[in-house]
């Protein structure tokens, strides 16, 4: 009896041990993004048979504690929560390696996984979400920046590039920037034609222009432009090149978005 009980109590304490401290550094994640991603293009082949890395990771996103993460300054908690949903992204990729073909869907895209943004869980401080929770309840909810939607990865050739680093409370700002102006300089994400004055833009400013509106253009309207269109011009004046920022700002240009490209961002072979 007397065994049982310090086995019992033992195991008790065990339980109620904290968790070790969550590498503010994203240390494994970065080791994953630096082996496996070029130029925004994801190696699914090679990370899915070299994966322990991505699995440590996403285990160490689960088994961080709420209260550890709620103590975390806002900067560490906004790069905690775009690298879990870069992560997740990736695990449900590589959990289905090579994705099966499709009527419906490009050959290989994100979207042949079914559920893949409202139905799958992955587990977070503790917690199950799923990535439309973490994108749309907590990053665009919580820290209202919306270059975020730079930040954040779908898998898909469309998508702002992922950056082969993780983000980073204490670089968070600079790699934000970073981002915006990466994604607004794409040209296949966003085309600003000097001479017709038509910015073709992604439709990520269509889907979630309210975002773009409230951090740019507060009134609803900019450039002469309003809605949607205001909500890209606006972004693409603060962050595209300085040439094409410059004529978006003195107006009289028109806005088309572009056709979404759903086709997996695998490495090309």
């Amino acid at each position: 009896m007397r065994v049982a009980l310090i086995l019992a109590l033992g195991a008790g304490l065990a339980a109620a041990a904290p968790a070790a401290d969550f590498d503010r550094a994203h240390g494994l994640f970065a080791q994953v993004l630096k082996a496996h991603v070029r130029s925004g293009s994801v190696d699914y082949k090679a990370l899915a048979a070299d994966r322990s890395r991505l699995d440590s990771y996403v285990g160490a996103l689960g088994a961080v504690g709420a209260s550890e993460l709620a103590a975390l300054g806002r900067d560490d908690q906004f790069a905690f929560w775009i690298n879990a949903y870069n992560a997740f992204t990736l695990k449900a990729v590589v959990d289905r390696y090579p994705l099966a073909p499709s009527s419906q869907y490009p050959r290989g895209s994100i979207r042949q996984i079914p559920g893949v943004w409202d139905r799958l869980t992955f587990t977070a401080a503790g917690k199950p979400f799923t990535l439309n929770a973490i994108e749309h309840e907590i990053l665009r909810a919580r820290f209202l920046d919306p270059r975020l939607h730079a930040a954040i990865n779908c898998a898909s050739i469309s998508c702002p590039e992922l950056r082969n680093e993780p983000y980073l409370g204490d670089r968070l700002e600079t790699q934000l920037t970073d981002a915006a102006r990466q994604f607004a300089a794409s040209l296949a994400r966003n085309r600003i034609d000097l001479t017709a004055k038509t910015i073709h833009a992604s439709e990520i400013f269509s889907w979630f222009y309210q975002d773009f509106l409230k951090a740019y253009a507060p009134g609803g309207t900019f450039a002469g432009l309003s809605g949607k269109d205001a909500a890209a011009a606006s972004f693409l004046a603060g962050f595209g090149p300085a040439a094409a920022a410059q004529a978006i700002r003195s107006g009289g240009f028109r806005v088309r978005f572009l056709p979404y490209d759903w086709n997996l961002n695998d490495t090309p072979r």
